[in-house]
């Protein structure tokens, strides 16, 4: 089965409850409305019978298949004839194929729990022209689901990809998180904001610093519109803690910090937001200290003496004074 990846859905199951029940009676524009047919039901097909390739729905020449995958595939906005309903959605013509479009992708539809309603709205829709994109293909069992919502949603997506522009301040939503970032929904399109993009503090994981849900101001760093990608920051738009860090630090001074990381070759320090230290290995032996590890853990506060501090390399260098591990 051919599905696209750029539009996630649940598969809506009265595709096939109306085909097979209904599927050789839609009503076409020549056919009389719900209420004026006779009151005897149509034969019910089985669902063997209803997946042969001899029934209308289901034909269609392979070209025609071919193009359907290729207008998917590139997203294309389709205007569609209606030729016909049932009760769960419209059909529509595309080429030698009939098409389908399910009452869960149809814009401006009410919500109709009465069947012989539903089917007088619905039937009111053929000969119209509908703007859609194909969100579903399966060949073997003749199956061209389409879209109003997706066709709507690609055109706001358009829209968007034309006025957009790196340097922009935007407002979006957090929809899901990775280990390497976050995925924030910026009015129809889906930008990331790499996990070293998150805070100018360092990030091991990403649910530390947002959430899906979250309301999020983001500043565009760049964008591929041929790839659908767009590389997003949140620290940008937070204050750099490197910025003027030589007029605040000096070499000699005494601070107090907290312990974040411990690894082979020293001690990272916080000594305040989003600004690390590095109390380097060779500084701890130079004392006599044993390795980082036995000095110093996750959350200890300590005592440190500037050694070294360089705004334009970000750096700021160590010395261990006093380790106050917490009671």
């Amino acid at each position: 089965m051919y599905k696209s990846s750029e539009f996630p859905w649940q598969p809506d199951e009265s595709y096939w409850e109306a085909l097979m029940s209904q599927g050789e009676f839609a009503h076409p524009a020549s056919s009389p409305l719900p209420s004026e047919r006779p009151k005897t039901s149509p034969p019910r097909l089985s669902p063997s019978r209803s997946r042969s390739r001899d029934l209308p729905w289901q034909q269609g020449n392979p070209e025609d298949w071919d193009r359907a995958e290729d207008d998917m595939r590139n997203h294309r906005i389709l205007n569609l004839p209606v030729n016909g309903c049932n009760k769960g959605g419209v059909l529509v013509a595309y080429y030698s194929i009939q098409g389908f479009v399910p009452t869960s992708h149809m814009l401006n539809l009410p919500r109709l729990p009465d069947i012989e309603e539903r089917l007088r709205v619905l039937s009111e829709k053929i000969g119209q022209i509908l703007r859609l994109r194909i969100i579903e293909i399966d060949r073997e069992r003749g199956r061209l689901i389409l879209s109003e919502r997706a066709a709507l949603e690609d055109e706001r997506a358009l829209r968007l990809w034309q006025t957009i522009q790196p340097g922009d301040i935007l407002e979006g939503t957090v929809t899901r998180l990775a280990p390497y970032g976050a995925f924030v929904d910026i009015g129809g399109v889906e930008g990331l904001v790499h996990i070293s993009e998150l805070s100018w503090s360092r990030v091991e994981n990403t649910a530390d610093v947002v959430r899906p849900g979250d309301k999020v101001r983001v500043y565009v760093l760049g964008l591929k519109p041929t790839q659908r990608k767009i590389a997003l920051s949140i620290k940008r738009l937070q204050p750099d803690p490197w910025e003027g860090v030589e007029e605040r630090y000096h070499v000699g001074d005494e601070l107090e910090g907290t312990v974040t990381h411990v690894v082979h070759f020293g001690i990272f320090v916080r000594v305040e937001e989003g600004l690390e230290g590095l109390i380097h290995v060779s500084d701890l032996s130079v004392r006599g200290w044993p390795a980082p590890q036995e000095v110093a853990q996750e959350g200890d506060r300590v005592r440190v003496r500037v050694k070294e501090v360089n705004g334009k390399s970000r750096r700021l260098a160590l010395v261990l004074e006093e380790v106050q591990t917490p009671s």
